[in-house]
């Protein structure tokens, strides 16, 4: 009675043990090695280190030699991945990381689209002979920033008259520079007052300057050393069509779009 109770018990364990596995689904078997000799000490349980790959998880049924193990192979996750590995970028190819942008527009400067492809063809050339990238200060400017611009090369003693082609449209704007500065006007009256000249100029057809008719663009030359700006300089030949003017108050290089 109590020998048929064991069979019962150890037929019940291994029913249970198989139901489990086979409820995990994906089991395979093979034979177990024979059962270790009572007493003979176990090897210490190695617990697989944080993100290890699962394997297998074996179940033993002690059942004499005949015995089995049920094992159920987990399915590899992808949180696996090397936390380095990066997915490739979408849409990316090899040609449009070569025509990457080489320059870079300070805060509030804007461009044209047509100015804005001439700084980017101009761009690439200059980094071709350089590897640096061009430093756009200054595009687009309404008669305010114009006003502001003008201001800054008064203050630094430029020679307006020598850089603009209009003389007597720079005469005016000078004229209204001199006439504030003598009645210490601060320099936000000064720079109205120049606003002012610039604004009744337009309306009368005439622009000081082709940055006010998205034509122009300037480029930092501060940093640049003799040969980066010969560079540079080969660079608007490349091109074609643009005018390069060196200022130097402040330094730059004030480029004309035809």
């Amino acid at each position: 009675m109590l020998c048929s109770r064991s069979s019962a018990l150890q037929g019940a364990r291994r029913a249970a043990v198989i139901a489990l596995a086979l409820a995990a689904g994906g089991c395979v078997s093979r034979a177990a090695p024979a059962p270790e000799p009572v007493g003979t000490p176990r090897p210490p349980v190695t617990v697989p280190a944080p993100g290890a790959r699962a394997g297998w998880f074996g179940f033993w049924v002690p059942d004499g030699p005949a015995a089995r193990v049920l094992s159920l192979q987990v399915q590899e996750s992808d949180e696996d991945e090397p936390p380095d590995a990066e997915p490739p970028a979408r849409g990316a190819t090899p040609a449009e990381a070569d025509e990457e942008r080489r320059y870079v527009v300070l805060p509030g400067v804007e461009l044209a689209p047509a100015v804005e492809q001439k700084v980017a063809e101009l761009a690439s050339a200059y980094f071709r002979r350089t590897g640096k990238e061009l430093v756009v200060t200054s595009g687009t400017r309404d008669p305010a920033r114009q006003a502001e611009a003008m201001h800054e090369l008064f203050r630094h003693g430029a020679d307006v008259l020598g850089l603009y082609k209009d003389k007597t449209a720079a005469r005016e704007i000078k004229s209204a520079y001199e006439e504030g500065r003598s009645a210490e006007h601060p320099p936000e009256a000064m720079i109205a007052a120049l606003e002012r000249v610039i604004r009744a100029q337009i309306d009368r057809g005439v622009f000081i300057s082709a940055h006010l008719r998205e034509g122009a663009v300037d480029i930092r030359n501060r940093d640049m050393t003799p040969a980066e700006k010969r560079a540079f300089l080969e660079g608007v030949d490349e091109v074609g069509g643009v005018f390069a003017l060196e200022e130097s108050r402040p330094p730059h290089y004030h480029l004309q779009i035809d």
